[in-house]
């Protein structure tokens, strides 16, 4: 099998040896850079893969992305948007305004709440109040 170079920059590689000894960063950004580096030194996939004990998948799919999108591309994932929160900024801002207020102020004896009883107070009138989703969504910890 022929051996293929990776073009690293002095730059790039003083960066990568860097980051590759950091020991404050995530393990993945660690071993990608160490991918590049590799590669960059004439190692095969394989070779990479057995030496970081991983898969060759990883390998091939960091090098893509090097080749693709160059450093930062490789080293760091893109953010994705993720599930929408099911609670609005509204809705929580009002939870907030109700656990400031004493229980005293809504008709409850105690003076501070529980956890229970602001629970309950919440899932009891979040629907009058216009958050119906709060009735069912929190939990009482």
């Amino acid at each position: 099998m022929r051996k293929t170079y990776l073009p690293l920059s002095d730059e790039d590689r003083d960066y990568l040896k860097a980051l590759s000894k950091k020991r404050t960063i995530q393990a993945q950004v660690v071993d990608r850079a160490r991918i590049l580096l590799y590669k960059a030194d004439g190692m095969t996939f394989q070779q990479i893969a057995d030496k970081l004990a991983i898969s060759t998948a990883t390998v091939r799919l960091c090098i893509s992305k090097f080749q693709k999108g160059g450093l930062d591309a490789a080293l760091f994932d893109v953010q994705r948007p993720g599930r929408p929160s099911e609670i609005t900024d509204d809705a929580k801002a009002w939870m907030i305004h109700i656990a400031c207020q004493r229980p005293t102020e809504l008709g409850y004896a105690q003076e501070l709440w529980t956890l229970t009883s602001l629970h309950k107070y919440i899932q009891k009138h979040a629907e009058e109040a216009g958050y119906p989703r709060l009735s069912t969504v929190t939990k009482p910890y």
